[in-house]
């Protein structure tokens, strides 16, 4: 048996340390594979692709597949981040064409003008509670918000939609409320 069956069959019945050695043999891959796929310097997706990894080891048939198994949960992990960045961003700039209709826009750039947005998205979102904030994110962020907000809240998914409209509506009245810069 070599040592990396002997670190497969240990870190499956659940040894950390085994898990470690499996990481520091692949993760150097890994981290190279999702920065190629665009996700910046690609430790974060790394170490996500690992935490998954490590909870779906039973599906690993041998060492040899193991690789090409971790570069799988990788390429998934990296296409997940990448749709809700598009998410994000598509949403974010929604969110910044909330105006107040009686105010003129300065004659600047493009850019200064959404990062003011931005700005003031933020200061209106911190004015938001706790949980109608996170009700907002998870909303734009996640796949599956309402199943999100079921863990994370203890919400049913009308008691999350609910939430979500006050959200938002409360939103709206901070964007209004907040001096722009």
């Amino acid at each position: 048996m070599t040592p990396e069956d002997r670190d497969l069959t240990a870190a499956k019945a659940g040894d950390h340390a085994a898990f470690a050695r499996i990481y520091d043999r692949h993760a150097a891959v890994v981290v190279s594979y999702c920065r190629s796929r665009g996700d910046g310097d690609g430790t974060d997706a790394a170490q996500e692709a690992f935490l998954r990894a490590f909870n779906l080891l039973e599906q690993v048939a041998s060492p040899r597949a193991l690789r090409s198994w971790l570069i799988g949960i990788s390429r998934r992990v990296c296409a997940e981040r990448r749709r809700a960045a598009r998410r994000r961003n598509h949403h974010e700039e929604q969110a910044m064409t909330i105006r107040l209709a009686d105010r003129e826009q300065p004659r600047v750039s493009d850019a200064a003008i959404r990062a003011e947005r931005m700005q003031s998205l933020s200061r209106a979102l911190e004015k938001l509670p706790d949980d109608e904030r996170l009700a907002i994110h998870l909303f734009y962020l996640e796949d599956d918000a309402a199943n999100a907000a079921a863990d994370s809240l203890g919400l049913s998914r009308s008691g999350f939609y609910k939430l979500l409209a006050r959200a938002r509506q409360r939103l709206a009245n901070a964007m209004r409320e907040v001096p722009q810069s």
